[in-house]
């Protein structure tokens, strides 16, 4: 078989605008079983579950988190979305942030005889929820899909995921909407079950004013520091405007923040978002405020994160001195 000339055909034939396909979808466009199997045996393209695909040059060039994603893509599209979709899964379908959340797909069902009770990928949680405790919602990259309620997705996760993961997922809730005491009062019902506890504290530590999962770890990270705490989401005023900060010490004039490109870029122009950002930081900083910056790579060594946040105190403290 001529390798170049079956990869040119897959290149031409592909679906335009879609990353993963059904087979009855690429058969429709002339990509036959033939021609799958040839692409599939030469490295050409990649099974993501039975019956869909996608290039492996798509493959390769995504993150773990968006294959991740496309794995859940790829369920909804081999099942046609009959599943009652929860935890992690039922997070990112609700558009919540979700950080290390593993590829796995997470459905719930009542029965053992559920069709993917033993495929591979698949997680079965086997209970009977409440028709309130559901909802069928529309999403552009899923369609219309069945899933747990916000706020039972997000107690669910508090359950079952780490700490730092599930504060992430429940401050996304909340800013997305979520009601807290509907969560509070959907744990007490299931007092005596396993994760309770762990998520009470989960709800105990949420906050709805965190805008990304590099906030919330800061703020995590920070609370766990033997240091004196800032306030969190602070609005400052400089040059007759307002503006927010994630934290601050505002009798120390020192503001806190997290960079992260998403925080800037998400939902504006790059050349836009800087601009704003960099006249944002110069009127802060004549009204005698100082920055202190902190990435995602700072996060990985606490301790000398804590260095920077007392030395940068003890500069802002010394201006302040007689």
């Amino acid at each position: 078989m001529d390798l170049q000339a079956l990869a040119g055909g897959i290149d031409r034939d592909w679906p335009v605008g879609l990353t993963s396909a059904t087979t009855a979808v690429l058969t429709g466009v002339g990509l036959g079983p033939r021609r799958l199997a040839a692409g599939v045996k030469f490295g050409l393209l990649l099974r993501v579950r039975h019956g869909v695909y996608i290039r492996r040059s798509d493959w390769e060039g995504l993150f773990p988190s968006q294959r991740d994603v496309l794995r859940l893509l790829a369920h909804c599209q081999a099942t046609k979305a009959t599943a009652l979709y929860s935890h992690l899964s039922a997070a990112r379908m609700w558009g919540l942030y979700v950080w290390n959340g593993g590829p796995d797909v997470h459905v719930t069902a009542k029965s053992a005889l559920a069709g993917d009770s033993a495929v591979p990928g698949v997680r079965v949680h086997r209970r009977t929820l409440a028709p309130e405790l559901r909802r069928r919602i529309t999403r552009a990259k899923y369609g219309t899909v069945r899933v747990t309620s916000l706020e039972q997705t997000i107690v669910d996760c508090a359950r079952t995921e780490p700490f730092v993961n599930a504060v992430i997922i429940g401050d996304s809730g909340l800013h997305n909407g979520a009601s807290l005491e509907l969560m509070k009062q959907l744990l007490a019902r299931m007092a005596g079950h396993r994760g309770v506890r762990a998520a009470r504290r989960v709800l105990a530590a949420l906050d709805k004013g965190s805008e990304s999962a590099g906030e919330t770890r800061l703020r995590l990270a920070v609370a766990g520091m033997n240091i004196p705490q800032p306030d969190y989401q602070v609005w400052l005023r400089a040059a007759g405007s307002n503006y927010r900060v994630d934290g601050a010490w505002p009798e120390i004039k020192l503001a806190l923040e997290f960079d992260g490109k998403s925080k800037y870029f998400d939902y504006k122009r790059t050349d836009e978002a800087i601009y704003e950002e960099r006249q944002r930081e110069r009127e802060l900083m004549e009204a005698g405020w100082m920055f202190l910056r902190v990435e995602w790579k700072d996060l990985a060594v606490p301790e000398l994160l804590k260095r920077r946040i007392l030395a940068a105190m003890a500069a802002a403290r010394g201006r302040f001195k007689p």
